[in-house]
């Protein structure tokens, strides 16, 4: 499983500031990153995905979420419910598969991007953070058995502060354009504390800053943990 430190560092992850734990990434979470920040400050949800070939250590393809819209030409999806950044990111595939290639995103893939991968044949899932609204998919693809053969690992591979910020993101966005729905009432149900940090608009504040220093004003704030902090 990819840590959130290099295994050498033998504090507990949320002990290390917002800068050492960005510089101790891993490059495939780094791109991610990155992608979900520029997806962040286009005015979107705020999430991004890369491919990774475990075997030549090599990170071959990046997207980032653009349902908003995006100035970047080379996104194939952009401004519609299907920009999603497991979409992007599978849209600019060159090949007609991603066998044998890890999926990296920010958050929990939804049902269409989680179907998507398998169709794809990915052969693992690591993400950021979980959604509460999609969490547990896995169950559902059990059941039939074209999905069942192809269904790759997931693991959630991120934990403390860095996980609640690829979490904030896309809450704080749906807090701005979806509020009082279903999703809103799962976040406040299961991680009120960073619901509360979401509905505050601080995020939306930092869109005009780097990454770095918009994760060094948010530190403080984030929840240690993001994994239903309600129990």
């Amino acid at each position: 499983m990819a840590a959130t430190l290099v295994s050498r560092c033998m504090k507990p992850v949320d002990q290390f500031s917002a800068a050492q734990t960005l510089d101790s990434l891993s490059e495939p979470w780094t791109q991610a990153l990155d992608e979900a920040w520029l997806s962040w400050q286009h005015g979107n949800f705020g999430i991004g995905a890369v491919l990774f070939d475990p075997h030549t250590k090599v990170v071959t393809g990046r997207g980032r979420n653009a349902i908003g819209g995006d100035p970047s030409s080379e996104l194939r999806l952009r401004g519609n419910w299907m920009a999603h950044a497991e979409m992007n990111l599978f849209a600019s595939m060159s090949a007609f598969n991603a066998r044998g290639l890890h999926l990296y995103t920010t958050l929990e893939p939804c049902l269409m991007c989680a179907a998507t991968a398998i169709f794809l044949d990915v052969e693992e899932i690591k993400f950021g953070a979980n959604d509460e609204y999609f969490h547990d998919l896995d169950s559902l693809w059990k059941h039939h058995p074209y999905t069942a053969s192809r269904q790759p690992s997931s693991t959630k591979a991120l934990s403390g502060k860095l996980s609640s910020f690829c979490r904030l993101l896309p809450l704080s966005f749906t807090f701005e354009w979806r509020p009082g729905t279903t999703m809103v009432e799962e976040a406040i149900r299961h991680r009120p504390v960073l619901a509360k940090l979401a509905e505050s608009g601080v995020a939306t504040t930092l869109r005009n800053v780097g990454l770095g220093e918009a994760l060094d004003e948010l530190w403080p704030e984030l929840p240690d943990d993001e994994v239903h902090e309600s129990g």
